[in-house]
């Protein structure tokens, strides 16, 4: 007689599949996130690797909190983070209402301006620095030949504007996402609602602020959100172009952490100063919120 064999349910299988990418994911997100909580209530300073491990409860968060250095990064991130949001919400509606229309080759034009979005964070850096060399920079060349500079200028190396390059660096970059989501929701705003108001006798500036300023609100507020947690969180960028130079006017809070942890070995001040970078997003994430939550029980 033959034995029938018990079948594993669809389900179970399933999951068997998945298992391995769940273990994998565990392991390079979860466990990452849980030594870094741990690191943040240690000492441990691979410099001085005979002090071995030591338990410090909330001294590394004393440390951060009373350095001015930290301070010092936190304004310049947050100067950084209101002019790049600031910039890239109003150029990428700009953007958006002019792809928007109808024009020759408007799908190629949709189709280059993910070229910047998608370019890597380096490579993008590696553009600007070449682009705004004093020397040989297309920058700098251009305002020559124009006639609106004498001299070339450091716009890397002058702490005065160095902030403002590597702003315009970062607002390249991310204008187009901006942009791309803007124009997903102009083109679901039902256009009855805009011949309506020609109808009634409001012209182009009241259709814009009455109508679609108003209907574009709730994606205004989602990429507020995400314009900001991406601003405090920018460290490649800066890393290649400046280190954070020059005298530490473009030092923001990721170049700082990054300092502490890998050049200073103090991981357990780079973990903690991590987490309170982490508040201050939150706190910013959830004004946002409930702005939104207000909005939507009005």
């Amino acid at each position: 007689m033959i034995s029938e064999k018990k079948m594993i349910s669809e389900p179970k299988f399933a999951l068997l599949l998945l298992l391995p990418t769940i273990v994998i994911l565990l392991g390079l997100l979860l466990y990452p996130f849980l030594y870094s909580i741990y690191l943040a209530f240690v000492n441990l300073n691979l410099t001085k690797p005979w002090i071995g491990t030591k338990f410090v409860g909330l001294e590394n968060f004393a440390t951060v909190l009373k350095d001015n250095e930290f301070w010092l990064s936190m304004l310049t991130t947050f100067y950084f983070t209101v002019f790049n949001v600031a910039a890239s919400m109003v150029i990428g509606l700009a953007a958006a209402l002019l792809f928007n229309t109808k024009f020759r080759f408007r799908g190629l034009a949709r189709s280059l301006l993910l070229i910047p979005w998608a370019m890597p964070g380096v490579v993008n850096a590696m553009l600007w620095q070449t682009m705004l060399h004093p020397n040989y920079g297309l920058v700098n060349g251009l305002l020559l030949k124009l006639g609106l500079i004498s001299d070339p200028i450091n716009w890397l190396s002058d702490p005065k504007l160095a902030l403002a390059s590597v702003i315009t660096a970062q607002l390249w970059t991310s204008f187009p996402f901006v942009a791309l989501m803007y124009l997903a929701a102009l083109q679901s705003i039902p256009y009855d609602l805009i011949e309506a108001g020609k109808i009634d006798g409001a012209g182009t500036f009241r259709i814009f602020t009455h109508i679609i300023v108003k209907l574009l609100v709730p994606v205004t507020l989602v990429l507020l959100v995400l314009r900001t947690i991406d601003s405090f969180r920018t460290f490649d960028l800066i890393f290649a172009m400046t280190k954070g130079g020059p005298a530490n006017a473009t030092e923001l809070a990721g170049v700082y952490l990054y300092k502490q942890g890998f050049m200073f070995s103090n991981f357990g001040v780079g973990s903690a100063g991590s987490y309170v970078l982490t508040a201050f997003i939150l706190v910013f994430v959830i004004l946002y919120m409930r702005i939104l939550r207000q909005r939507d029980d009005h």
